[in-house]
């Protein structure tokens, strides 16, 4: 009797991951454009875009928020960036995006929020901030050619800025 052993193939991923993504006030001033009052960050991703598109998946962390609104874009210490940047980011082909930090809350509850609907408008995943308790208990898993991947987020802190009572799940 012969015993057949049926063997999987190997699996191999690209995965490109980088650092925070945060804006200063001489980065968004740098990348508004007087003529068309649009913002437009992408120039400052053209050596590091072939990277990321190239990947079957690309994270980054996101260490800013976009508040919307009438509130002003703010570089340190409290990031509000321009959504324009999410817009470019996501161009640029980043998949998912971590945003448990110590800027989480730089413009407060509502712009944690804001900044997570922005990111959902643009289908870039996202993990360490929530919306309610039933998110922040769901894991976030993505299946990378056939590979599935948990992805978690924590952080020591929010710069003194007291995280919302009722709302301890957001961070």
């Amino acid at each position: 009797q012969s015993l057949t052993v049926q063997t999987t193939p190997d699996i191999t991923i690209n995965m490109a991951v980088i650092g925070d993504i945060m804006c200063h006030g001489p980065n968004f001033k740098d990348a508004y454009n007087a003529n068309t009052k649009q913002y437009d960050f992408s120039t400052f991703f053209t050596q590091i875009k072939s990277y990321i598109s190239e990947a079957d998946i690309a994270i980054g962390n996101l260490e800013t928020t976009f508040a919307g609104g009438k509130r002003a874009y703010s570089g340190y210490p409290t990031f509000n960036s321009p959504v324009a940047l999410a817009e470019d980011v996501s161009d640029m082909g980043i998949d998912l995006l971590t945003t448990a930090n110590n800027h989480s809350l730089d413009t407060g509850y509502d712009g944690l929020v804001n900044t997570l609907n922005e990111l959902d408008k643009l289908g870039i995943s996202h993990t360490g901030t929530f919306r309610s308790q039933e998110e922040k208990d769901s894991i976030l898993i993505k299946d990378v050619n056939g590979i599935k991947i948990a992805f978690l987020c924590y952080t020591y802190g929010t710069n003194g800025i007291p995280v919302p009572s009722g709302k301890e799940y957001c961070v």
